[in-house]
């Protein structure tokens, strides 16, 4: 299922379960009525996609104590098709690391910031091709 349509479906039951005539559980909802929500729930998700940038956060790939330094957890998520990896060590501290050297740690409004320039780059490129 793609993005949009995981997007459109998440609308979808939001739709229902908000909906002032307590239309209920999506899944309760006869085909029809489902078929009409998952349609205003996918041009809602058009709209947006249309504008932002939507991923899936993938799940974290290490999870542990650091040995030596109490009360610091590090948590991290390998990126599969690349030598990058990332980090948080310490609270509002996020390291990237290439070929298993780390850069200088950048606070999470950047790494959001850096993230959105990826994401619209990626974008970029791929309609270029």
């Amino acid at each position: 299922m793609s993005i949009r349509d995981e997007l459109a479906k998440v609308i979808a039951v939001a739709l229902a379960e908000t909906n002032p005539s307590g239309l209920g559980a999506f899944d309760e909802l006869s085909p029809n009525r489902q078929k009409q929500l998952l349609s205003r729930g996918g041009h809602a998700a058009d709209t947006i996609l249309a504008r932002y940038g939507v991923v899936e956060l993938p799940e974290r790939t290490d999870d542990r104590w650091v040995d030596g330094t109490e009360g610091c957890e590090m948590s991290g998520w390998e990126i599969e098709t690349g030598p990058h990896y990332v980090s948080v060590f310490h609270p509002n501290e996020i390291e990237i690391s290439y070929r298993g050297e780390p850069d200088e740690p950048v606070r999470p409004a950047y790494a959001r910031a850096l993230a959105a320039a990826l994401l619209a780059a990626a974008n970029r490129a791929e309609a270029q091709s």
